[in-house]
């Protein structure tokens, strides 16, 4: 039930607040985020530093098919209009404080532990490491996009 309903949240806050005119466009860096997610899942296979708790069906479909793609999808849709580096440093405090808010719930719920010297602060590095390739990843993206002729 746990996994269900972070699908079913995941989904309602993108039904709610995506700009679905947009897809387009965010949707390549999503599937980069899970490609990503992916290669961790295999990674962690041989080298667990952390895990879920539960059916691994379940699980994908609250991670892998709501919360990483949704997530991703808004953090790149609200990228701030001014991005100074106060801008961009605000907006990247609140999207990993998100990140591990979430994961803290998996963690105090039982649904996720971590393994070996894994922490919560190794978490909260990582995805603000991640969030930046993310946006590097879409920036590049449209670079390309805009100064492709056509």
């Amino acid at each position: 039930m746990f996994y269900t309903t972070w699908f079913v949240v995941a989904w309602a806050a993108w039904l709610a607040l995506a700009d679905k005119s947009r897809w387009r466009e965010i949707l390549p860096v999503c599937i980069f985020a899970k490609t990503l997610a992916l290669a961790t899942d295999v990674l962690m296979f041989y080298y667990p530093l952390w895990e879920y708790a539960g059916p691994p069906a379940l699980i994908h479909l609250a991670d892998d098919l709501a919360i990483y793609p949704v997530v991703v999808y808004l953090f790149i849709q609200r990228l701030p209009k001014r991005q100074t580096a106060r801008d961009m440093l605000a907006y990247w405090l609140f999207w990993t404080t998100l990140a591990l808010a979430i994961e803290l719930i998996f963690i105090h719920t039982g649904h996720m532990r971590y393994h070996l010297w894994w922490s919560t602060w190794h978490s909260y590095a990582a995805d603000w490491f991640l969030y930046w390739v993310f946006y590097k990843f879409h920036r590049i993206l449209r670079l390309e996009r805009l100064s492709a002729p056509g």
